[in-house]
């Protein structure tokens, strides 16, 4: 999670590089002092190496994604996997100690079901939810109460805006790029929505296939074709919080449905980039961004419910207190602890 390489993981711990490489490697047994010394450079306690837990590899949806991302280097990837990896272990410790039950249902489809149309996918979603017409309110919420866990994270220097996981034992995990504004937010979760109903195994055309499912989830033709007929750039603008979508994926939708010609597309588009717009839409038309309640609460179960103290969530989750008030917004308050929002 620190991102260190294995020169700089050893000169931390004071040992030399081959006596590390040799450990990693499974060459050479470590020592108690070893451990201790490591466990001090990596901020966690020894218990850290000695978890049951079972590591896991990019999430199905990001391979591709991955591949794609060469100014990226594979330092920061294997970062993110391994922040991913601690988080899904503390999951799976916040959760035993709660009943998960969600009151929605997650539907599982098969797009070739449904004429290989997301769009067919994700209006059989909507229904299942009992969604009602129009834009949705909090996409956050309906997630969460369909018993999947939203958990922000820093993905910012990945540039990764989400992934998505399926484990035994464990809920749905969609991990968002908190760094992201509001409307990227909501489209990138609609998208990893997309690809828990949809696929269960990889194929070329997932991607594509998610972002036409979060677009028509978000943007039902039906619903919207009328607010973006013939489509302007002050338009937009002002549908922007009404459907809680980027004024780019509002073109997008207005164009993919035939509401809006492409030649007058075009014209949008190049309005936007003389603008700025490409990079960064209009303050003003900004809205709030949605806030997931459920991973919160698993936490102030610990803290508040449970009356876990520092040293127990340190014990508890492998890592010590400051790392853990940095993932999760903790701090103290007397001998106990609470979560900020």
């Amino acid at each position: 999670m620190l991102g260190l390489s294995q020169i700089e993981l050893a000169s931390r711990a004071g040992i030399s590089q081959g006596t590390l490489s040799k450990v990693e490697l499974g060459i050479k047994e470590a020592s108690d002092e070893l451990l201790l010394k490591l466990a001090e450079a990596l901020l966690c306690p020894k218990s850290f190496f000695f978890q049951a837990e079972r590591e896991y590899g990019p999430p199905m949806s990001a391979h591709p994604m991955f591949r794609k991302k060469t100014t990226v280097g594979s330092k920061v990837l294997d970062r993110v996997i391994a922040e991913f990896n601690v988080r899904i272990a503390h999951l799976r410790t916040f959760l035993e100690s709660v009943d998960f039950l969600p009151e929605l249902p997650l539907p599982q489809y098969d797009v070739d079901d449904f004429g290989g149309d997301p769009e067919e996918v994700a209006d059989a979603v909507r229904r299942a939810w009992y969604v009602p017409r129009g834009p949705i309110r909090s996409l956050t919420e309906y997630v969460e109460r369909a018993g999947c866990l939203v958990v922000p994270c820093n993905m910012e220097s990945a540039h990764i805006d989400g992934v998505s996981y399926r484990i035994p034992g464990l809920p749905p995990i969609i991990f968002l790029n908190k760094a992201q504004p509001a409307d990227r937010l909501r489209f990138s979760l609609a998208h990893e929505l997309g690809h828990l109903v949809m696929h269960l195994c990889p194929h070329p055309e997932m991607e594509h296939q998610a972002d036409q499912f979060a677009a028509a989830l978000l943007m039902p033709r039906a619903d919207i074709g009328p607010d973006v007929n013939g489509l302007t750039l002050e338009r937009a603008a002002s549908l922007k919080p009404v459907w809680k979508v980027s004024m780019a994926a509002l073109i997008v939708r207005a164009t993919t449905i035939g509401r809006l010609d492409p030649n007058k597309a075009q014209y949008l588009w190049r309005v936007m980039s003389a603008r700025g717009y490409r990079l960064r839409e209009p303050l003003s038309c900004d809205f709030p961004a949605e806030q997931p309640t459920l991973f919160g609460a698993l936490i102030t179960n610990l803290t508040e419910t449970m009356g876990y103290t520092e040293n127990d969530l340190e014990k508890a989750l492998h890592l010590q207190y400051s790392e853990l008030s940095e993932m999760y917004g903790l701090k103290s308050k007397q001998h106990a602890l609470r979560l900020v929002r």
